[in-house]
Formats: C-alpha cells, sequence, structure tokens
C-alpha cells in the first residue's frame, strides 16, 4: 500500500520525533515482565467453563467443527451470539476446535495470548506516541517508563476480566489487537523507516478488524486525528500527504457493511425495529457510561450480566446526560486547545461509539466487556496528568496500584470458576435481573440441585 505522493504547496513544517533508544535487552526485558505479569494474574482463569453466550458461539456451533474448506468456519450463523457478523472470531474458534475440541483449556490460552499481544502494542504505541513533538518535551524523557506503566495497568486492572475470561468475548480481544495494530503500525510509518511497508499492515489490520468486531469501523476517524495532533500536525496536510492511504482505512466500511446486510441485524439482537427505541437506548446509554468510567477508577462491583432494562425517561437519567454532555464538549474544547488530551478523549467516546450511542444493542444495553479497549484510553490519560503533577511519585504509584489491580483481578477470576459461581454472584449484585434468575435456576437444576431452583424462581 504505497504512500500518496501528492504534496501540499506549502506544508507545515513538523519537528522530527524525539530520540529513545533504549537497550535491547530493556525492552525485551519489558516485554518479559508485561507477559509475566499477565499470565500470573490470569493464571487462575485457565479452567473457567464456558457460560452463557458461548454455549451458542461454541457448544451449539457446527460451523466451527471444522478448517477445511474455510467457507462453514467464515459464515457462523446467525444464533452463534457473539461470533455472528465476526468471521476471524468464528475461525479463530475452529482452529480451537482443531487442536483440542471442546476442552476449555486451549480457548482460554488464546484469548490470553490476544490479550498479552494488545498489551504489547499498546506498550509500544504509547512510547512512540509521547516522543512526538507535542508531547516529548514533557514525557520524552520517560517515555519507555510511562509506556510500560501504562500498558501494565490497563492490563491488569479488573475491568477486563469479562473481556480476557470469557471466551466469546474474544471479539473484543480481537478487534482491540488489530485496532491497536492499526494506529502502530502508522506511528511506525511517521517515523520515515520503511513506511510503505508499516501503511501496508496497518490497511491490512484495519480490514481484518471489521472481521472480529464492528468497533473498528472508527478506527479510520481516530488514526486521521493521531495524524492530526501527532504527525502532520493539522488536516488539510495530514490527507493531502496520505490521501491513498485513508482511502484504503475507509473502505474496510464497505466491508462491515457487507458483513452487516448479510448476518440481518446480527441475528436479530442490533439496530432498529426491534423493539427498542433509539431515545430510550440512548437514554440508557447516558447511565452506562458514566458507569464504565466509575469503573475504570474504582472497578467495584463488577457484575457479568446488567440484564435488560432501559432508562425510559430524561428524568430517570438527567444528571448522567448533563454530566456526559459537558464531557462531549470538553473533549471538543480539548481538540482545539489541548490536542493530545483531547485525543484520548476523543478514542474513548469513538470506540465506544458503536455499542454505546443510540443504535440498540437490544439483548444487552449496558456491558462491562465493552470497556475492553476504551480503558486504555482513561488509564493512559489519568497517569499522563498524575505525571505532570508529580513525576517522582508517578511511577511508583502506578507500579503499586498494578500490584492491587492484579490481586482484584485473580479474585475476580475466582468468580468464573463455575457457571453456579458466577449466576450467584451476579444474582446477589443484581437481584432485578431476571435473566441472571433464569440462568441460575437453570444452572441450579443442572446440577440436581432441584428445590434450590425452585426457590430461586420464587424469588
Amino acid at each position: 500500500m504505497p504512500a500518496d505522493s501528492s504534496r501540499p504547496s506549502a506544508p507545515r513544517p513538523i519537528a522530527a520525533p524525539a530520540r529513545d533508544e533504549p537497550r535491547r535487552w530493556f525492552v525485551w526485558a519489558a516485554a518479559l515482565i508485561l507477559a509475566g505479569t499477565v499470565l500470573l494474574v490470569y493464571a487462575n482463569s485457565l479452567t473457567a467453563p464456558f457460560v452463557f453466550d458461548d454455549t451458542s458461539a461454541i457448544l451449539e456451533n457446527p460451523t466451527i467443527r471444522h478448517l477445511w474448506p474455510p467457507g462453514d468456519a467464515l459464515s457462523p450463523p446467525n444464533t452463534a451470539a457473539g461470533a455472528v457478523g465476526r468471521p476471524l472470531v468464528n475461525l479463530s474458534l475452529a482452529i480451537n476446535y482443531s487442536v483440542g475440541g471442546l476442552e476449555v483449556q486451549s480457548y482460554h490460552v488464546l484469548n490470553l495470548g490476544v490479550h498479552l499481544a494488545a498489551t504489547l502494542l499498546l506498550f509500544g504505541l504509547v512510547r512512540r506516541t509521547l516522543l512526538r513533538p507535542p508531547l516529548a518535551a514533557c514525557f520524552g524523557r520517560d517515555s519507555f517508563w510511562l509506556g510500560g506503566a501504562i500498558a501494565l495497568l490497563w492490563s491488569v486492572h479488573p475491568l477486563l476480566t469479562e473481556s480476557v475470561t470469557c471466551i466469546v468475548q474474544r471479539s473484543e480481544l480481537l478487534g482491540a489487537l488489530f485496532y491497536l495494530l492499526t494506529l502502530y503500525a502508522f506511528a511506525r510509518a511517521a517515523t520515515g523507516n520503511a513506511s510503505r511497508l508499516w501503511l501496508t499492515l496497518s490497511v491490512a489490520s484495519c480490514l481484518l478488524g471489521v472481521l472480529a468486531k464492528e468497533i473498528v469501523a472508527t478506527v479510520p476517524l481516530v488514526v486521521f486525528l493521531y495524524d492530526r495532533t501527532f504527525v502532520a500536525g493539522d488536516f488539510r496536510t495530514a490527507w493531502a500527504r496520505r490521501r491513498t492511504y485513508y482511502l484504503a482505512l475507509v473502505s474496510s466500511w464497505l466491508l462491515l457493511a457487507l458483513l452487516m446486510a448479510h448476518n440481518q441485524k446480527r441475528g436479530g439482537t442490533v439496530g432498529f425495529g426491534l423493539g427498542v427505541s433509539p431515545w430510550d437506548y440512548a437514554l440508557t446509554q447516558c447511565h452506562a457510561l458514566l458507569l464504565y468510567l466509575r469503573l475504570s477508577f474504582w472497578p467495584s462491583p463488577l457484575v457479568f450480566d446488567y440484564g435488560m432494562r432501559l432508562a425510559r425517561s430524561l428524568g430517570e437519567v438527567w444528571w448522567q446526560a448533563v454530566t456526559l454532555l459537558g464531557l462531549v464538549a470538553g473533549t471538543f474544547f480539548a481538540l482545539a486547545r489541548k490536542p493530545a488530551v483531547g485525543f484520548a478523549a476523543f478514542a474513548f467516546f469513538a470506540i465506544l461509539a458503536p455499542s454505546s450511542s443510540f443504535v440498540p444493542l437490544v439483548t444487552q444495553p449496558v456491558a462491562e466487556h465493552r470497556m475492553y479497549l476504551p480503558l486504555a484510553a482513561v488509564v493512559a490519560l489519568t497517569l499522563l496528568v498524575a505525571y505532570r503533577w508529580s513525576a517522582r511519585w508517578t511511577l511508583a504509584g502506578a507500579a503499586g496500584l498494578a500490584v492491587l489491580a492484579g490481586f482484584a483481578t485473580a479474585q475476580r477470576n475466582f468468580d468464573y470458576r463455575s457457571a453456579l459461581a458466577l449466576w450467584s454472584d451476579t444474582v446477589a449484585k443484581r437481584p432485578d435481573n431476571p435473566r441472571a434468575h433464569v440462568n441460575l435456576g437453570s444452572t441450579l437444576a443442572t446440577a440436581g440441585q432441584v428445590d434450590a431452583a425452585c426457590a430461586g424462581d420464587r424469588s
């Protein structure tokens, strides 16, 4: 994918990025520390059973039973919740099945591997971004350590447990992986070293990403904003220099449109005319987005299934709506006055937009797994603001927080040890969720505890 050779008549001069060349063994040591920490924190999740949507996506999905010919593996049925309209997710499940059948460990190992790869990409992306001219003066000296701290704290945050431990949420992991790879490859291309190769990889990653998760539809906008903020200096220069590249990224929208048309509103779970109005769904998202932000800073209680309850009037969520409007307005103000801050805030909202705006996802209006990648923007912005306030204590504080977060994540993973434990925990935290009661009753009945199941139904 060659870059467009056209140039503006008077391009704005952009300073070269600062140089940060830690010894190679430093980089490998950081990667090993990140990998070891992630594996340690999630070690107790490898035997967690299939739960909830895993049943339809894996146990009852005939298209993952063979890899060849690949047509079936790339064509998940409309009943395969979590894999519908996501051929790459279904193919990955077929690979797992070919390796170990329905043995759950291989599925968890692949989830963990994708999460680790995303962690390393985030580390590289943040480090390189902090070396760009708008940020280098403040953060360039410690870009290596700050990148590592942000990636570490994100990777072990308890809010990510549903995405990593619940197998079918692999769609979040794969979508985030290719989202980050699209941005990372562009950041590498911006250094001028093998730029055509990196731009080609960026486009390929974007196209693969839309085969895994709809959030990747927003990555062309985020890359364009990244270019304006950290590379070109303004939108006009960014477009003039790389218009062919951006047109290639936008072509991924056509692929996504074809997938959505073929899969009939993802099996009747996403879209308009399904019994949930865009207004009610948007009101519910006012509550959801503020909940996600709170859980980013205080991840308790974590709930596996929030049910299908919707906000029906503005009066139910008026203060959340006002707060959210203020945050959105602040984002656009920052884009004009503090572009780096505005970029992080815009990325947060953009990644959440496909699932948390006004297009109804009728079966799950609120879900913690949607914060998998957006949390990276929150963690990065928070740590960088803290670093500006007190550079001396930020890195040490991040390490301490990572220890606490890792312990909390391991504890949360313990709730996934069985379907009974998970649904019991969910009912305890959301007693007004009928679906949680039904699933708990079904699990008890399957375990032979019929009396307990009947007692749960009566409650």
